[in-house]
């Protein structure tokens, strides 16, 4: 027997279904009457689920914040990149003097634990503030060499943690900043592969930095790729790859939802209303036979087949 599962008449809003209706599990959705802005059913098990009278539509204020956020990356990322880039050319010499290095940023790998460390802390609020709080006590304990070393240490192992986070968060979540990063870790590594190659003559090298130099490619694409598609999420309510067999959308008012890749199979659109959706190649509505159905609705606003 399937388990009843009662959202009637309830508001939602930037919620994330996917791990409450995994595909498989015996669950019966009743979503009737309910307002839902912003919401990610992507890859759900919604099969025979009632949608009937829900009205759907787009978060205007996630939306203006998941952009503000973005252009804060930009903002921030870009310098962070070049800065990171340009000091992880420098490698520590005698006497604590410096020296321009194409393989600096191999020999002092401090520069790129900052980087990211910095990158995961503009990507999180709270992370921000503690990690400039920590910054600022190894300013005022430097006027002491004891409590200098101390906070060093401490501002060393949190820097450390938080470009461990960074990392996570530009593969699994996106962030430009970490992309940014990952950017000029990409051009070090093509500058040490010509440098080796024009000047030494070492084609190992050169192939290895190459090669190295493709990595942080691809991971700041997929940073890039994911932070623009949450800024997208906020303004669609996803369906992408949900199972919505023999669902029902009756009377429900539709607005920016995304049901590409979505099986929609036996789905009843009878009276329902869409505006700018989306849906699998291949899909039409039968918009004469609907309004037959009901003549003072029109069923179709306007939708989308990719």
């Amino acid at each position: 027997m399937d388990n009843y599962i009662n959202y009637r008449y309830r508001d939602f809003q930037n919620q994330s279904f996917q791990n409450e209706f995994r595909k498989g599990d015996a669950n019966k959705a009743d979503f009737t009457g309910t307002r839902l802005k912003g919401c990610d059913f992507r890859g759900v098990g919604l099969a025979g689920a009632d949608f009937s009278e829900t009205a759907i539509e787009k978060d205007d204020k996630k939306f203006q914040n998941q952009r503000i956020q973005m252009f804060l990356h930009i903002i921030l990322g870009f310098p962070l990149g070049v800065a990171s880039w340009f000091a992880g050319q420098l490698v520590i010499v005698g006497c604590g003097g410096e020296a321009a290095s194409a393989y600096g940023w191999i020999e002092n790998p401090f520069v790129w634990i900052f980087a990211f460390a910095t990158a995961a802390a503009i990507s999180q609020r709270r992370l921000f503030i503690i990690y400039m709080g920590l910054i600022g006590l190894m300013v005022i304990a430097a006027i002491n060499s004891t409590a200098l070393t101390v906070v060093g240490i401490g501002v060393m192992i949190a820097a450390f943690g938080l470009s461990l986070f960074g990392l996570y968060l530009g593969y699994k979540k996106g962030a430009i900043a970490v992309g940014m990063v990952w950017i000029a870790v990409g051009v070090s590594s093509a500058i040490s592969a010509g440098y080796s190659w024009i000047k030494y003559r070492e084609i190992h090298y050169a192939i290895l930095f190459a090669v190295l130099a493709i990595l942080p490619a691809v991971l700041a694409t997929r940073a890039f790729n994911l932070h623009f598609a949450k800024v997208k999420m906020s303004v669609v309510t996803s369906f992408d790859g949900a199972d919505l067999t023999n669902a029902r959308f009756v009377n429900a008012v539709l607005e920016n939802c995304d049901f590409s890749g979505a099986n929609i199979e036996g789905i009843d659109w009878y009276g329902a209303t869409f505006k700018n959706c989306k849906f699998p190649k291949g899909f039409s509505l039968d918009t004469q036979e609907a309004i037959a159905k009901n003549p003072e609705i029109v069923a179709v606003n306007n939708y989308v087949s990719l």
